[in-house]
């Protein structure tokens, strides 16, 4: 009986994990801040972790099979190593937008500087 509600607590959650991301990449393409495509994917993916038929077809397109790989190996991890794993990822990402942001910065800098020059 613990399996089952653990099972459905599961789907509940992915369930309204996947209406999120679509909702924000339905927002994503209709503005051009958000980059829609890549949430609409995220949705895909967690949505295929339940539909069979959704997680075929994912597999047989050359371009999202890598990525079907890597979340199967993802979802075999130990909780803990799977915050780990978050963590380490969050904080990359915010190291490259730091970098991202600082070099975006100093080419507009660079480019006052020879415009006044």
């Amino acid at each position: 009986m613990v399996e089952k509600v653990k099972h459905t607590v599961g789907k509940i959650i992915s369930f309204a994990l996947v209406i999120f991301f679509v909702a924000l990449g339905v927002l994503g393409i209709l503005l051009p801040i958000l980059p829609g495509l890549l949430f609409l994917f995220i949705a895909a993916l967690i949505a295929s972790r339940h539909i069979p038929a959704l997680a075929f077809c994912m597999e047989q397109n050359r371009y999202t099979y890598k990525a079907m790989r890597m979340s199967n190996g993802f979802m075999d991890l130990h909780w803990w190593d799977k915050i780990k794993l978050g963590v380490l990822g969050t904080v990359k990402l915010t190291i490259d937008g730091i970098e991202w942001g600082v070099s975006l910065l100093g080419r507009g800098v660079g480019s006052l500087r020879n415009k006044f020059r």
